[in-house]
């Protein structure tokens, strides 16, 4: 297993550790550094924008839980523009995508927390780290800063996988 990386916000810490693809994430260790090993190179279609800049990943499709008995959880992204918007459970509005360094940040603007945080209910929206084509999101928190993403998916981490 590779070392788990730990992106705090304030509202929430999104942790996420690396696994086989084919399941889940449902715990993961705590980390308190970045891995020292550079990121595996990523298969995803690239957008150039400009010559001498950094390819883009194109961040839209298709993701979901792959084992829909723990959680049948899907967002749908979608491109239009320079934009990305997103579609779940009814629900549809922009995604923000934030950068830090190697890590790809996604706020999804409009779909609320079930349960939000105490500590900073005033950022409830969902938030994902994406990475390779998945997106992995703490789904529960604990007892000092309690709350729940997906009421309907029993895990405390999920990754949602871009389908093909």
């Amino acid at each position: 297993m590779k070392t788990g990386i730990v992106l705090l916000t304030a509202t929430t810490c999104l942790a996420f550790a690396a696994c086989d693809s084919k399941t889940p994430v449902t715990s993961a260790p705590a980390a308190t550094a970045r891995p020292t090993q550079p990121p595996a190179t990523d298969s995803t279609p690239t957008t150039a924008s400009g010559s001498g800049m950094a390819a883009t990943p194109n961040y839209a499709g298709t993701y979901t839980v792959e084992d829909t008995a723990l959680c049948p959880l899907s967002i749908i992204i979608n491109k239009q523009a320079d934009d990305y918007f997103f579609s779940c459970r009814g629900v549809r509005g922009k995604v923000q995508v934030s950068r830090e360094g190697s890590t790809t940040g996604f706020t999804f603007v409009g779909l609320k927390a079930a349960e939000p945080s105490a500590v900073a209910p005033e950022m409830d929206d969902v938030q994902a780290v994406w990475e390779d084509g998945v997106l992995r999101l703490q789904n529960t928190g604990n007892s000092m800063n309690y709350y729940v993403q997906f009421e309907q998916c029993d895990a405390k981490y999920l990754e949602l996988v871009r389908q093909p």
